[in-house]
């Protein structure tokens, strides 16, 4: 199977996955790019000559929306008597007042000479009174009877305009003169400007006369040739202004470079002159628009791709975090399970230590049955033989008196142990059974000079069966003899206090200690660290369980300063009584 999955699934190194996944956004961006810069540029030339033609219609309106202002100055009486009379006066207030309503930047009146003898400027400093303009085409063609029609800067103002020239006829159709309204571009330009498009307007020699760029202004998109050079001359179309050469260069026929920047052109004409309009769309913004886009496209991919990698986030938290607790739960679980495997463990090993006194109990009752007559016959053979000789006790056969005390007090204990009323509890004085467990002991302890100090902080009392405790008390003292026997220090502490609701008794040696053991090891049947002879391991197994019948427990510990203490907790009378 895994050589299905390798083969289904390259392992393919994170450094180099990670190259791989950038050279495929990259190629998908620069795909994008290329797709949305020609989609971009094939809709600026689709719509480019439907705004040319807009530009060129525009200027057309702008050229003739004075087209009938010559003509109906022209035939207003008040004109032609004033060239007949050659008195101007009243015709100049006029012309002034036309100007004014109809936004023309000049309205003047020239004779058949092309003097001009009246014009709307009349009072200012750059008057056209009294100048001559017959080297203008418009004035020509209004004394032919045509309306005349050019752009040109004026002479006398050095302000381009568009000149409109009507001729003034009497009744018989004889010209007398022109009446001539120039038409400002400058409206024009801020109309151009204001579009936002890059648009040139130019003349058929190739100069720039409107742009939305004033700088291109009187700007020429090609060299001059001879014959226009002499013939602007002649006309005095510019005047004295300079005619520059663009950094105008034709790259294809839809695409241009002006001023080190290509541009896609488009062209239109005017209808009412023979004039050029070129609208230059900006290839650059071409470009920034597909990349504009495709930023956009790319931070909202971007976007949703975070979105994403939120939302698998939240999902995969939201797994980690039911894995976790689905794991929190499994461990405590198990750690239940092993607790109850240990309380198990405890419970068996108590079931069988309790197994184990009861059979000690039923043996118990038939031992003493079986051995208390026969240790009674010789200990009374053993008595009647030392008053027949007259021996102090103890000395006639002290080996064999050893032995039958040894027994006696095995019996004693087994008897105990089998004993039934062992099960009542009364309230009694702790000290009262320490010192009933003393008078059966003092002879043990005065033989090996053990000192035996009692402390008790104030009455103790205690609940349980007094006997019984004593019992208790005498073993765990007797213990306490035998561990400091062979001590240089053989002193025995008895401590009595209560701690909470339980009454305790402690019982500190000298001796050699517990070696590490627990009460759990010392009150188990047969266990003893005593020497062979001295003791079974039947006393703390037998204390233990007595004191648990009363609801008390035994503890055992090592002493820091060496020997071993015993604690007996018993339920204390005034926790009794309280409750």
């Amino acid at each position: 199977m895994s050589v299905f999955q390798d083969l289904r699934r390259p392992n393919i190194p994170g450094s180099r996955r990670s190259a791989l996944v950038l050279v495929a956004i990259l190629a998908l961006t620069g795909g994008l790019y290329l797709l949305l810069h020609a989609v971009f540029l094939r809709a600026e030339v689709d719509r480019g000559p439907n705004r040319a033609q807009f530009f060129a219609q525009t200027i057309d309106d702008s050229l003739d929306r004075l087209l009938h202002l010559p003509f109906v100055v022209s035939i207003n009486p008040i004109v032609l008597d004033a060239i007949r009379r050659g008195d101007p006066t009243v015709l100049n207030r006029e012309l002034d007042r036309i100007a004014d309503r109809a936004g023309a930047e000049f309205v003047f009146l020239m004779d058949i000479d092309g003097q001009t003898i009246a014009a709307s400027n009349y009072a200012e400093p750059d008057s056209l009174v009294g100048k001559y303009y017959t080297f203008r085409p418009y004035f020509r063609d209004a004394i032919a009877g045509r309306t005349g029609r050019f752009y040109a800067v004026g002479v006398t103002t050095g302000r381009p305009g568009y000149f409109i020239a009507e001729p003034v006829r009497d009744a018989t159709g004889k010209v007398f003169g022109a009446v001539v309204v120039k038409v400002s571009l400058d409206g024009l330009n801020r109309t151009l400007s204001d579009s936002g498009a890059l648009v040139l307007v130019t003349t058929e020699q190739g100069v720039v006369i409107a742009s939305s760029r004033s700088d291109l202004i009187f700007g020429l998109t090609s060299p001059l040739s001879a014959f226009d050079r002499q013939t602007l001359e002649e006309r005095r179309q510019f005047g004295d202004v300079p005619l520059r050469l663009l950094d105008w260069r034709a790259l294809s026929d839809n695409r241009i470079e002006l001023d080190g920047t290509s541009y896609l052109w488009t062209t239109a004409q005017v209808s009412s002159e023979n004039w050029t309009v070129y609208l230059l769309s900006d290839l650059r913004g071409i470009r920034t628009r597909a990349l504009l886009f495709v930023a956009l496209i790319t931070a909202g991919l971007l976007a949703l791709t975070i979105l994403a990698t939120v939302f698998r986030s939240a999902q995969l938290r939201a797994a980690l975090s039911v894995s976790n607790a689905d794991r929190e739960r499994l461990t405590q679980e198990i750690e239940d399970r092993r607790t109850a495997e240990a309380r198990l463990g405890l419970a068996q090993k108590e079931l069988a230590r309790q197994n184990r006194l009861a059979a000690l109990g039923q043996m118990s009752a038939s031992i003493t049955h079986e051995l208390g007559q026969p240790i009674s016959a010789m200990r009374n053979y053993i008595v009647s033989e030392e008053i027949a000789q007259d021996a102090v006790p103890g000395q006639l056969a002290p080996q064999l008196s050893g032995l039958v005390d040894r027994m006696q007090r095995i019996v004693d204990q087994l008897r105990f142990f089998g004993r039934k009323d062992r099960d009542v509890s009364v309230p009694f004085q702790l000290r009262s059974a320490v010192d009933g467990a003393l008078d059966l002991l003092w002879h043990d302890a005065a033989r090996i000079d053990v000192e035996i100090d009692i402390t008790a902080d104030g009455p103790v009392t205690a609940i349980g069966n007094q006997p019984t405790v004593e019992q208790v008390i005498v073993n765990l003292l007797r213990n306490a003899i035998d561990a400091v026997e062979g001590a240089s220090e053989r002193r025995i502490e008895i401590i009595l206090d209560r701690v909470g609701s339980d009454a305790r008794l402690r019982i500190k040696d000298t001796g050699s200690g517990l070696a590490g053991r627990d009460i759990g090891d010392l009150q188990e049947p047969f266990f003893t660290t005593k020497a062979s002879g001295r003791g079974m391991g039947l006393g703390l197994a037998i204390s233990a369980q007595i004191v648990n019948d009363m609801g008390g427990r035994i503890e055992a510990s090592d002493r820091p300063d060496g020997g071993a203490c015993f604690t007996v907790m018993l339920t204390s009378a005034g926790s009794e009584a309280l409750a």
